[in-house]
């Protein structure tokens, strides 16, 4: 695999995880029983983006390195993936 290649992967999937993170542990203000006119009760409080964006780049980076050792080792190959014998 290029540089390109793994850095194109890792792009991809850095905002796949990251939308999955992104709702995970968010406080509303509908959860607090918060009503400020001109806000609607979905928006969250703290939505801790900093903390979500460290997490989502390590479990990224963790995926990543995971799949290019497998494939770096022979262990998964497109050969196996396609059924190629």
């Amino acid at each position: 695999m290029s540089t390109f290649t793994i850095f194109g992967i890792f792009f991809i999937m850095w905002w796949i995880v990251f939308f999955i993170v992104l709702p995970l542990n968010i406080t509303t203000h509908m959860d607090k029983g918060i009503n400020i006119k001109g806000i609607h009760g979905s928006v969250p409080i703290n939505p801790k983006l900093v903390y979500k964006l460290i997490v989502t780049t390590i479990v990224t980076f963790i995926i990543l390195l995971s799949l290019v050792l497998l494939f770096y080792f022979d262990i998964l190959t497109m050969n196996k993936i396609l059924s190629i014998d």
